[in-house]
């Protein structure tokens, strides 16, 4: 995907003037090249890559996804809370949805602040474990995690189950996951996933109009994010920098989503078979595509086959999405499918404080968007 063409490149250098660093100082803490690549990049003529924008976010000590925000910061003032939010009715696709998603957090935030709610401690708790197997296991371990019921689970809606149970999880420590609203139009190949981390409400959004396995295996890919703190967006195939190359950050919450989903201990005999592949991910909910990188990467499949077995699977891939979008069209009504974009989290809360006369009709019914009597 190019993101160039969300870069808010005014933020990007008033960040920088805020600071009060030079572009050439900036340039040489960034990259290793005798050029000043930070000019460039303000005056639109190349892009940095989505690893240089974490680096320069640190340096100017800004929340990253200011870089993507439609809300200008100001130059030579303070840098205002990014994670306050602003107006969002004239911004389009992912960018409104960031918006949107922080326009709730800095409500939230308030409100468990009054309440006297603790910062969420599991939050950047795996930031310092650099090995995707410890990791995995730490989220598994944090969150309690059962792949038995997992693999267990084979009812008809078996995958629809399985994430609906891993999302219960993750609220009960208070992590607000939602799904994408459709009037926002994002696609898969735009967004599969984003996590925004937020000290009292860190949201982690996945893209509804994927199929189920793949949702799976996105949210566990955003729930690495959440435990190392790096805010993202995430989309097939990822933020690629201009040469095509997977940010790291991307590839180390792959690899941590498939080790706990599909672990290396559990996939140690050969795969003869295209079947053998299907099989496995119906045991463990996860695409036939993931199932056969993972097999890949383990070296489960014989190179003869590799080729046959990964068209196969990336043809598969496309019609689930094809199944998907059918689905998605069929739409429902507007209230269940705002509640289930909403998340269970943010709905109990947001109805609770009604409930209570904390809030009224009206405020609560504009941060749901949709009726909170029908909650």
């Amino acid at each position: 995907m190019d993101y160039s063409n969300l870069l808010n490149r005014s933020n990007l250098k008033n960040a920088r003037l805020n600071s009060g660093l030079s572009t050439s100082y900036v340039s040489k803490k960034i990259t290793s090249k005798d050029v000043d690549v930070v000019s460039q990049w303000e005056d639109g003529k190349t892009v940095p890559t989505w690893n240089q924008l974490e680096n320069i976010a640190a340096l100017y000590q800004v929340p990253f996804l200011l870089f993507f925000s439609e809300q200008e910061i100001p130059q030579h003032k303070v840098i205002p809370d990014y994670r306050v939010g602003h107006n969002i009715d004239d911004s389009v696709g992912v960018n409104k949805l960031v918006n949107l998603v922080i326009r709730r957090q800095h409500w939230v935030e308030e409100r468990l602040k009054q309440e006297g709610f603790e910062k969420v401690k599991l939050q950047g708790s795996g930031r310092n474990i650099n090995s995707p197997e410890k990791l995995a296991a730490h989220i598994a371990k944090s969150l309690n995690i059962d792949l038995g019921y997992i693999k267990n689970e084979n009812r008809a809606d078996a995958k629809k189950r399985v994430l609906e149970y891993l999302i219960s999880l993750a609220e009960r420590h208070g992590i607000f996951v939602g799904k994408t609203i459709s009037s926002h139009n994002i696609e898969v190949d735009d967004m599969r996933g984003m996590f925004i981390s937020n000290d009292y409400a860190p949201f982690i959004i996945i893209n509804r109009k994927d199929a189920r396995s793949a949702q799976i295996f996105s949210f566990i890919h955003e729930l690495a994010h959440f435990f190392r703190r790096s805010d993202a967006i995430s989309n097939n195939p990822d933020f690629r920098d201009p040469k095509g190359r997977l940010a790291p950050e991307e590839v180390f919450c792959n690899r941590v989503a498939a080790e706990l989903l599909l672990p290396s201990a559990d996939l140690q005999k050969n795969i003869s078979s295209y079947d053998d592949i299907v099989a496995i991910s119906e045991i463990y909910k996860t695409s036939v595509l993931a199932t056969f990188y993972r097999l890949k990467e383990l070296g489960r499949i014989r190179y003869v086959d590799s080729a046959e077995f990964e068209k196969r699977a990336v043809n598969e891939t496309k019609e689930n999405l094809k199944l998907k979008k059918l689905e998605v069209r069929k739409g429902g009504s507007h209230d269940n499918n705002m509640r289930d974009s909403n998340g269970g989290l943010l709905n109990r809360l947001v109805s609770g404080a009604y409930l209570n006369n904390e809030i009224g009709y009206t405020e609560a019914s504009n941060i749901l968007k949709f009726s909170v009597e029908k909650v």
